[in-house]
C-alpha cells in the first residue's frame, strides 16, 4: 500500500503550490506541445501521486517509504537538480550524486522554500 503524500499547499502554502504547478504545466506544454488542460491533468495527477521527476526541487527534504529494505539513508535533502540526477545530502551530511529514480524509495515530507525571483522584505 502507497504512503500518503503530503499536499503541497500543507509543505509551501497555497499561493507557492500554484506557482509551481502552473510552472510544471508550462513547462510540460512547451516541451511536449500538450493542450494546456491536458497538461494541467497530467501534472495534478503526478503531483498527488508524489512522483518525484515532477516534485524534485532543491530545498526539499526526502525520507524512505514505510517498509523499504535496504542500505539506502532515511532522508535526503536536495541540494541541486540536473534533468536526471541529483545532488543530495543524508542524515549525516554526506554529499552524494544520485539519479532522480532513486527518489522512488521517498516521499517528499518538507520543503524549505527558497526561489531566487523572491526578496526578502
Amino acid at each position: 500500500m502507497p504512503s500518503p503524500v503530503v499536499p503541497l499547499d500543507l509543505l509551501i502554502g497555497p499561493e507557492r503550490a500554484a506557482e509551481f504547478i502552473n510552472g510544471l504545466v508550462r513547462d510540460l506544454m512547451a516541451s511536449d506541445l500538450l493542450p494546456e488542460t491536458v497538461a494541467y491533468r497530467l501534472v495534478c495527477e503526478g503531483v498527488t501521486n508524489g512522483d518525484p521527476f515532477l516534485l524534485a526541487d532543491p530545498g526539499q527534504m526526502w525520507t524512505l517509504r514505510p517498509g523499504h529494505n535496504g542500505p539506502a539513508p532515511a532522508r535526503l535533502f536536495i541540494a541541486h537538480r540536473d534533468v536526471t540526477q541529483l545532488t543530495v545530502d543524508d542524515e549525516h551530511g554526506q554529499r552524494h550524486g544520485i539519479p532522480l529514480c532513486a527518489l522512488a524509495d521517498y516521499q517528499l515530507d518538507q520543503w524549505y522554500w527558497a526561489r531566487a525571483d523572491q526578496h526578502s522584505t
